[in-house]
């Protein structure tokens, strides 16, 4: 063989070679990429999610379940509700439709939530409301940035007042400030408890029918390394949301033989509702 021959084989094999290597080094980043922690973003509402909270909350313990099992390690970073609906983090947790920005998302219900009115009975005879016309001459509290529609309400003769925290509207409802307020169900009997825990009995709950919603996992898949992410769970949530690990979450949370019996139903309808062709 000439040294000509013999430098240009040279040469392939050590194309070869560093063509092995790319690759190599290729997949161990993407290895890494896929093991480095996953940062979550969210909004501070107990008893769901809080970082002041064991496991940070309901949510925070069924996330910490599944990601276990999926084996992805986490972190959750808190955001002002109007800072995480105006978000475009790649990685969320709590109820898809707050979310303004519309990104291509894989979506997966892990529990869910309802919202009812609040007001404080001392102040008021009973409260009924079946129709927006109920709300007619009263002072309505909401969390500053959760309200889409403002004029709507004062259209139909509703004033409104944001408030920054769920601590705010509860103790406005008892000055007097306000006559009625929206709540997440949960957050507001949470929440009472925590700062008037002598007067549970004083705040009446009405709770909004047909207002569940999704606690989810919600993951940017136009980022590749969020599409590895969200196909890792996809691969384990069926099997652990049937588990008793699962089951017993629920019952520490709503206590024993308490679970709503819609619970699986309504965790069904949203899977279905958010179903897409991300992995396409």
């Amino acid at each position: 063989m000439s040294f000509t021959a013999s430098l240009a084989g040279g040469k392939k094999a050590l194309g070869k070679a560093v063509l092995l290597l790319v690759l190599l080094l290729a997949s161990v980043g993407m290895a890494r990429a896929e093991s480095s922690p996953v940062i979550f973003q969210s909004t501070d509402t107990p008893p769901f999610w809080s970082p002041s909270l064991p496991e940070n909350g309901f949510g925070g313990a069924i996330l910490h379940l599944v990601s276990a099992a999926a084996d992805i390690q986490y972190s959750i970073e808190y955001l002002p509700v109007k800072r995480f609906r105006q978000s475009l983090a790649t990685y969320m947790v709590g109820d898809p439709d707050l979310l303004v920005n519309q990104k291509r998302r894989a979506i997966f219900p892990l529990g869910i939530f309802r919202s009812a009115f609040f007001y404080y009975k001392p102040h008021h005879d009973a409260i009924e409301v079946h129709h927006i016309k109920d709300l007619q001459g009263l002072t309505l509290g909401v969390l500053r940035g959760t309200l889409e529609d403002k004029k709507y309400f004062v259209a139909n003769g509703i004033n409104v007042e944001e408030s920054d925290s769920v601590e705010s509207l509860l103790k406005k409802l008892k000055r007097g400030r306000l006559d009625v307020c929206i709540l997440v169900a949960g957050t507001g009997l949470y929440t009472i408890g925590q700062i008037f825990p002598g007067e549970k009995d004083n705040f009446v709950q009405i709770t909004i029918p047909g207002s569940a919603r999704p606690i989810a996992i919600m993951i940017d898949v136009d980022v590749p390394e969020g599409k590895a992410i969200a196909r890792h769970y996809r691969q384990v949530l069926g099997k652990t949301l049937r588990s008793q690990e699962y089951h017993d979450i629920l019952e520490n949370f709503y206590g024993k033989n308490n679970i709503p019996g819609d619970v699986f139903e309504q965790l069904k309808k949203f899977e279905l509702y958010y179903t897409n062709d991300w992995d396409n």
